[in-house]
């Protein structure tokens, strides 16, 4: 039984590997698409625990404590289909191929919005190499909600130069950039991702995205793989991923701590859920992420 449960998932691995071509348009362009990864009952089923998960965390938040923004973890036994997709070929083994074989999962969440998302890097880290997959649970178009990426604006110079004009938005202040010149966030070139639910997205958490256009309840479930550091600059910034995890769960409004003990209890004994354990606990990230 174990055998053929080994067989089927090198199937699999092999069925969802990326082409040559696929890793240089991520390595160039800094992102990746995937259409009809996953099939419309695939979807429904993660609507379901969606639904499910979005309905507790707006009960216990209450509507004194109504947010624009919610999100929560999805390694949980109250998502235990959204949480079984780390381990699904479709996410992982893409992920080990942009990253190496020792890629780990270090954050997945779900998220609801209510807001424009404006332009930002996720780090300012430029050793360590994080990746980001994200599913949008429904259809999104230009005007509704697309994710829009600046391609190669995970290098230098363009990442410098972005930075340096002020359009990255913080605190609910119009950037720099815009009050100055009179474009707006629109104006600014980029590739516009309009998806269809099934549909994945990758990106290196350094190139520059933002999404515009949106609406009530605007979902995504996000799968973030890091590479394990081997240079002393990559060790360095990962510590600092750490040193700042609790800081930015807060500041997101997290609900719920990163790793369940569900999740951690390794109930299957995976051996690949056992290495990334050991790495997570290992370099600190479960008491950060729980803490």
């Amino acid at each position: 039984m174990i055998q053929e449960h080994q067989i089927q998932e090198k199937q699999m691995q092999e069925q969802y590997s990326l082409t040559e071509q696929q890793v240089e348009h991520f390595r160039v362009f800094g992102f990746l698409i995937r259409r009809k990864l996953f099939s419309p009952v695939e979807m429904r089923q993660i609507h379901d625990e969606f639904d499910r998960r979005l309905a507790a965390v707006q009960r216990e938040a209450g509507p004194r404590d109504a947010h624009h923004f919610h999100n929560w973890p999805n390694r949980d036994p109250k998502s235990p289909y959204i949480a079984s997709l780390l381990e699904d070929p479709r996410i992982y083994a893409s992920s080990e191929q942009l990253l190496g074989q020792n890629a780990v999962p270090v954050h997945s969440n779900s998220n609801s919005y209510c807001e424009d998302t404006p332009w930002h890097p996720d780090t300012t880290d430029r050793h360590l190499l994080m990746i980001k997959n994200v599913m949008y649970l429904q259809r999104t178009t230009p005007d509704q909600g697309a994710l829009r990426l600046i391609p190669g604006s995970h290098q230098s110079p363009l990442y410098d130069e972005l930075l340096r004009i002020g359009i990255q938005g913080t605190g609910g202040d119009v950037p720099r950039f815009f009050t100055e010149s009179g474009f707006s966030a629109e104006d600014i070139p980029c590739h516009v991702f309009s998806s269809e639910p099934g549909d994945l997205i990758t990106f290196n958490e350094r190139t520059w995205h933002g999404a515009f256009g949106s609406y009530a309840d605007r979902r995504t479930c996000t799968f973030n793989f890091f590479s394990d550091p081997q240079s002393a600059a990559e060790k360095t910034d990962l510590r600092a991923q750490v040193a700042g995890y609790k800081e930015s769960r807060t500041a997101l409004g997290t609900t719920g701590g990163q790793y369940d003990p569900w999740w951690l209890s390794n109930p299957d004994n995976s051996a690949r859920r056992a290495r990334w354990i050991r790495w997570l606990d290992e370099w600190g990230f479960v008491d950060a992420g729980n803490g």
